[in-house]
């Protein structure tokens, strides 16, 4: 018997639209309008913060999901914004993270509900989101130099600049919170530093994604996941059918079950016409 796949869950920057595009390949959305006509339940699973994923221009009417998994799994949400799962920095994480970069002024940016807010090295975290902003990525961070906004809540996930020996340098005092560092490549254009998302313990796509399954008694064996990112790889092993990106490293590509085209080709639409029988208009 063929197995039934009942939740599609996805990263969204490189996997369901390119970077800087303003929407996906119009196959795509016409596949994901399908599937969620035949009660499949869609899922974008991104390292974004909800205000960003929002901010998007292609989900302002082109695109809608059932569900999020924001912040690399730190956050969950419905359609509607309304928490399923929260995983957030500890006040601990979040003052050690800041004792850190102050020491050596390394840019550091904390991710809440409302958007992104620079701690440390403003100047620097905003040329670069300027860049970003240039490409249409709907990015965009608040000068949070005052250091206040964590007195509202608590961020879900932090986002460090680092020199190559910084991470090492950190784990060496603070290793102790065993603190997940997620490498992010390809998307920041500054050579000269190491860039990180920087979750709680045991937080990532994957663990988001089964908080999510867990909300909605839906087996991890009836998930297919897409992604391209080294933060796709925990999410695309725990579903039941794991794909990665034509556009996807080799480690990712790996660890996937299937390969998909490029992003920039026919992206994930082929799989979603063959596992719900979208047909192209």
């Amino acid at each position: 018997m063929e197995k039934q796949y009942t939740l599609y869950a996805t990263d969204f920057d490189n996997t369901l639209v390119p970077l800087g595009e303003q929407g996906p390949h119009k196959d795509v959305e016409q596949a994901i309008k399908n599937l969620r006509k035949q009660g499949v339940t869609f899922a974008i699973c991104t390292g974004r913060a909800l205000s960003a994923l929002r901010a998007n221009p292609c989900l302002k009417g082109k695109v809608k999901y059932d569900y999020a998994v924001c912040n690399n799994g730190a956050h969950v949400v419905d359609a509607k914004g309304q928490t399923i799962y929260k995983m957030p920095l500890t006040a601990e994480e979040m003052y050690v993270l800041v004792d850190f970069c102050e020491d050596y002024d390394y840019p550091l940016q904390f991710a809440f509900s409302d958007g992104y807010y620079s701690y440390v090295g403003y100047d620097l975290v905003k040329d670069l989101f300027d860049q970003l902003e240039k490409a249409g990525t709907g990015l965009s961070i608040v000068d949070g130099e005052d250091q206040d906004r964590h007195l509202e809540e608590m961020p879900a996930t932090a986002f460090a600049m680092l020199p190559p020996d910084g991470k090492k340098r950190f784990e060496e005092k603070y290793g102790y919170l065993g603190l997940e560092f997620m490498p992010v490549t390809g998307v920041y254009p500054l050579n000269e530093w190491c860039c990180y998302d920087i979750m709680h313990k045991g937080v990532d796509k994957s663990e988001g994604l089964k908080g999510l399954c867990e909300a909605l008694k839906i087996p991890m064996e009836q998930v297919v996941a897409t992604g391209d990112g080294h933060n796709d790889i925990g999410m695309i092993r725990a579903a039941g059918l794991g794909c990665a990106m034509g556009n996807a490293s080799p480690e990712v590509k790996a660890a996937a079950d299937r390969v998909l085209p490029d992003v920039r080709a026919e992206g994930v639409a082929p799989l979603l016409q063959e596992l719900w029988s979208c047909t192209k208009e």
